[in-house]
């Protein structure tokens, strides 16, 4: 067993919200045959040693320390194509739909705490994108509306399902959703109907971790802030 030293990231925030970078050491005993395919897939890839074990402890911090207790679990992109393609339309479009309402909501609440746009995107882009590769995920603001593509190659059923997931989950926060599916992507223009007001849920609490009683509906828990 050996010793590491990684400078580790911390983003922090001065008075006016502005984001600040500093670097923490820490010292980590690990064991010398984890150290040893550290060097090498450093060596491999061409980047520090520091590098790869900021993107484990980010990752960890993130997601990984969030996805065991909410329930989530990876799949291969081949046997979610072959999911989608045992449904119908009408059932791809219940199913995402009754996600969105559901599981949708309470991953953002348990991830972010407040269910509000901020964190539905963020829980687009870092949960389902960046860590569980779900789909490709971008989004821009052009002024007017935010503007989301989800690309997930997995075929017009699976498109059918996120187009339904995007438009309940925003629906939820008073946003007008326009949506435009092709084969693999689906486009979403969301509009925000009224700039000072914002919709949120809170203390949503995902089925896993639910008491083994009734609960009501998400639907129900948005309250106006």
């Amino acid at each position: 067993m050996g010793l590491v030293t990684i400078p580790v990231s911390i983003f922090l925030e001065d008075c006016y919200g502005t984001k600040m970078r500093r670097i923490e050491t820490r010292i980590f005993r690990i064991d010398t045959d984890v150290g040893e395919q550290l060097d090498e897939l450093a060596q491999k890839d061409k980047i520090s040693v520091n590098v790869i074990a900021n993107q484990a402890l980010r990752k960890q911090v993130e997601y990984d320390a969030f996805a065991e207790k909410f329930g989530l679990v990876t799949i291969s992109r081949g046997l979610l194509k072959t999911f989608f393609s045992l449904m119908s339309e009408e059932q791809a479009r219940t199913i995402g739909k009754r996600t969105g309402e559901h599981e949708g909501v309470a991953l953002v609440a348990f991830w972010f705490k407040d269910f509000n746009l901020e964190n539905v995107i963020k829980s687009l882009d870092r949960v389902a994108s960046h860590y569980n590769h779900n789909f490709e995920f971008e989004c821009t603001h052009d002024g007017r509306a935010y503007v989301a593509i989800l690309r997930h190659d997995c075929g017009p059923l699976a498109s059918a399902f996120y187009a339904e997931f995007v438009r309940s989950v925003f629906s939820l926060l008073n946003m007008k959703v326009e949506l435009e599916e092709s084969e693999d992507q689906i486009v979403a223009k969301l509009f925000v109907q009224n700039a000072d007001q914002q919709l949120t849920v809170g203390e949503i609490t995902p089925d896993e971790l639910k008491p083994p009683y009734a609960q009501p509906s998400p639907r129900q828990a948005v309250s106006r802030s």
